[in-house]
C-alpha cells in the first residue's frame, strides 16, 4: 500500500532560539520540536533524564492509605496475596512488590492466572483460593480496576483489597477497594498518568521500604517497555536508567534469557526488549501458565535458570508456530468475507483459535491493512473473547464504549482492547463498530510515514549520530526520526539477502552509503530499474562482520 509521506513543518525561528539556548546542533533542536519539545526547559528536561526528577510517590491517589495496610499486615502477620496480570508488565510488577515485600518482612504469595482457564483479571477462580486459603489482604497488580463484583465478593466476606493498576476506568467509577492507585483517576493531581503498572508497583514498593529501589529498574525498565508505554515523561527516566541497569543486570534469570537469546554481549536497547526479551517472557502466559517467566525473574540458582530460560525460549516458538497459523487462516477469511471497500473495522472470528495469540493476530491485520482489526475465538459454549488494535485515527476503547451493548466485558485504551462476547451478538457488534468507524475518512485509511526532515547526503556524519543517541531511548511516542532524500541514483547492483533483505548503495554525486531495507525484497525490480529514487529511511550504525559505517535503514522508496 503506498505511503503518504508527510514531512513535519519547520519552524527555522523556533529551531534556531532552541538550538541556541541549548547549545545544540539545529537538526537536534528540530528534533526535539518535532517531539513536542519547544521550550528550553522541557527540551534540557528531556535530554538530560535524571531520577531526581520523578515526581514523590506520595502524590498517587491512596498510596498513604495502602501504605499503612501494609504496615498493619506485617504487624498481625497476616497473609497476602499478590495477584496480577499474565504479561510482562504484570510479571515484573508482581516480582517487583514481591522483592519489596520480602524485604520488609511480609508474607505475600504470588498468584497470575491462567489465560485460558481463568481469563483477564481477578476471576472467580482467584476469589474462591483468596478465601479457601487463610489470606486477608489482596493486592492486583497491572489489573483489578474492572473487577467490581469480585471486589465486592471479597469485601463481603471482610478482606481486604489493594488495587495497582493503570488502565482506563470504566466511566470514572472505582471498585469498592480499600485503596486504588491509579493516576488516571479523575481525582488524581498525580502529574504524569502514562506509567506501566509496574512503575506503579515500583512507585508503590519505594513508598513501602523508603528507598529509590535502583536495582529494581532493570525489571521495571524491562515491563514498561514491553507494554508498550509511550517512553515520555517518567518512563522515559525509568528505562534510561532501568537500560543501564540491564545492561549489568546481577539477576541469574535475566542473564541466562540474555544468554539464550542470544543478545548477553551486546549493549542492550529498548529494542532488544520489544523484540526480544519481551516476547519471551510474555510467551509463556500466551499458551500456558505464566508462573515459570515471574520464577525466572526471581531465581536465585544457576542452573534452575538455565532451565527456565530454555523453557520460555521454546514456549515462544510454539507461539510463533500457533500464531503463524491463525494468522494465515485470518487472512484466507478475510478474503472470502470482508469487504475492505464497506468496513473500515475488520472482525474475525472462528471457533476454539488459541486465545492467547489473538492480540499480535490483530496487530499483525491492522498494520497489514492499515485499519482496525478485532479477532475473537468462541469456544463450544458459544462465548467469545477477543483482541483488537488499532490506527492512529480510531480510539478503539471508545469506539467499544458506544457499542457496549453487544459485548459481556471488554477493557483496553487508544490502541489496543480486549473484550468478550456471546456468538449471537458478533454480527450485530460487527455492523455497530462498523458504522462507528464511519468517521474515518478515506485519507485515515491510508498508512503515513511520518519524516522529521529531509537531508543531503552530506548531512549525515558522526555529528547526526551522536544527536540521535541523545535522543535514546526510542519507543512509543518517541520514535526513532525518519528522514528523506530525493533524487538519488543507485551506484551498485540491488543485491536480495537472506530474510527478504534488499542491499543496495546509493549516491548524490558526492557523497555514497550502502541502504538495506529489512523485509523489502518486494521493491528489488523497482530499484534495480529506476534511474533514481527518493528515499525515506533511519540512520544507524552497521557494525556487521567488523564493519563501522554509517547506513540508510529503508522505510519507503519512491521513484524521483
Amino acid at each position: 500500500m503506498q505511503k503518504i509521506w508527510k514531512v513535519k513543518q519547520q519552524d527555522a525561528s523556533l529551531q534556531k532560539r532552541l538550538s541556541a539556548a541549548l547549545n545544540i546542533s539545529p537538526v537536534l533542536a528540530r528534533l526535539l520540536i518535532n517531539r513536542g519539545l519547544n521550550l528550553p526547559e522541557e527540551a534540557k528536561n528531556f535530554l538530560n533524564p535524571a531520577l531526581s526528577s520523578l515526581h514523590s510517590c506520595n502524590l498517587l491517589p491512596d498510596i498513604v492509605k495502602a501504605k499503612q495496610r501494609i504496615h498493619k499486615a506485617l504487624a498481625n502477620k497476616e497473609k497476602v496475596l499478590l495477584f496480577s496480570d499474565y504479561d510482562a508488565d504484570g510479571l515484573t510488577s508482581l516480582a517487583v512488590l514481591k522483592i519489596a515485600l520480602d524485604r520488609l518482612g511480609v508474607n505475600s504469595q504470588a498468584y497470575i492466572p491462567h489465560r485460558l482457564k481463568e481469563g483477564y483479571g481477578l476471576g472467580r477462580t482467584a476469589v474462591k483460593y483468596a478465601l479457601d486459603n487463610g489470606f486477608s489482604l489482596v493486592i492486583t497488580l497491572d489489573c483489578g480496576i474492572s473487577n467490581f463484583q469480585e471486589v465486592e465478593d471479597l469485601k463481603r466476606h471482610n478482606m481486604d483489597v489493594i488495587i495497582i493498576d493503570h488502565h482506563h476506568l470504566h466511566s470514572g467509577k472505582l471498585p469498592c477497594a480499600d485503596a486504588v492507585i491509579n493516576p488516571k483517576r479523575e481525582d488524581s493531581d498525580y502529574p504524569f498518568k502514562d506509567l506501566a503498572g509496574v512503575g506503579l508497583s515500583y512507585k508503590f514498593a519505594s513508598c513501602l521500604l523508603e528507598d529509590g529501589l535502583e536495582d529494581e529498574l532493570d525489571l521495571v525498565c524491562l515491563g514498561t517497555v514491553a507494554d508498550v508505554a509511550p517512553l515520555l515523561g517518567e518512563n522515559r527516566i525509568i528505562v534510561k536508567e532501568g537500560l543501564k541497569k540491564l545492561n549489568n543486570t546481577r539477576r541469574l534469570g535475566l542473564k541466562a534469557l540474555l544468554e539464550k537469546a542470544g543478545i548477553a554481549n551486546k549493549t542492550l536497547n529498548a529494542g532488544h526488549i520489544s523484540y526480544i526479551l519481551g516476547p519471551r517472557l510474555n510467551a509463556c502466559g500466551r499458551i500456558d501458565s505464566a508462573d515459570a517467566a515471574l520464577e525466572l525473574l526471581l531465581c536465585q540458582s544457576r542452573e534452575r535458570s538455565v532451565e527456565l530460560a530454555e523453557h520460555l525460549h521454546n514456549k515462544n516458538r510454539e507461539r510463533q508456530r500457533i500464531e503463524g497459523g491463525i494468522l494465515d487462516e485470518a487472512l484466507s477469511r478475510l478474503e472470502y468475507d470482508i469487504d475492505l471497500n464497506k468496513e473500515r473495522v475488520i472482525v474475525l472470528h472462528q471457533e476454539n483459535w488459541h486465545q492467547g495469540v489473538l492480540g499480535i493476530v490483530a496487530a499483525k491485520i491492522a498494520d497489514r491493512f492499515h485499519r482496525p482489526a478485532i479477532v475473537v475465538s468462541f469456544n463450544d459454549q458459544g462465548l467469545g473473547k477477543g483482541s483488537g488494535r488499532s490506527i492512529e485515527s480510531f480510539h478503539l476503547f471508545e469506539g467499544l464504549l458506544e457499542c457496549q451493548e453487544h459485548l459481556e466485558g471488554f477493557g483496553g485504551h487508544k490502541k489496543a482492547c480486549g473484550l468478550s462476547i456471546l456468538k449471537h451478538n458478533i454480527e450485530g457488534f460487527k455492523q455497530s463498530i462498523n458504522q462507528i468507524a464511519q468517521r474515518l475518512s478515506a485519507q485515515d485509511l491510508l498508512p503515513s510515514l511520518h519524516i522529521d526532515l529531509a537531508l543531503e547526503l552530506a548531512d549525515l556524519n558522526e555529528t547526526l549520530l551522536s544527536d540521535l543517541e541523545a535522543l535514546e531511548p526510542f519507543g512509543q511516542d518517541n520514535p526513532r526520526p525518519v528522514f528523506s532524500s530525493n533524487n538519488l541514483r543507485i551506484k551498485s547492483k540491488p543485491a536480495l539477502l537472506a530474510k527478504d533483505t534488499l542491499k543496495f548503495w546509493v549516491t548524490d554525486g558526492r557523497s555514497a552509503y550502502p541502504a538495506v531495507g529489512f523485509g523489502m525484497g518486494s521493491y528489488l525490480d523497482l530499484v534495480s530499474s529506476a534511474k533514481e529514487i527518493n528515499l525515506a529511511y533511519k540512520v544507524s550504525r552497521d557494525t556487521w562482520n567488523g564493519n563501522n559505517q554509517l547506513q540508510l535503514e529503508i522505510e519507503d522508496i519512491r521513484l524521483s
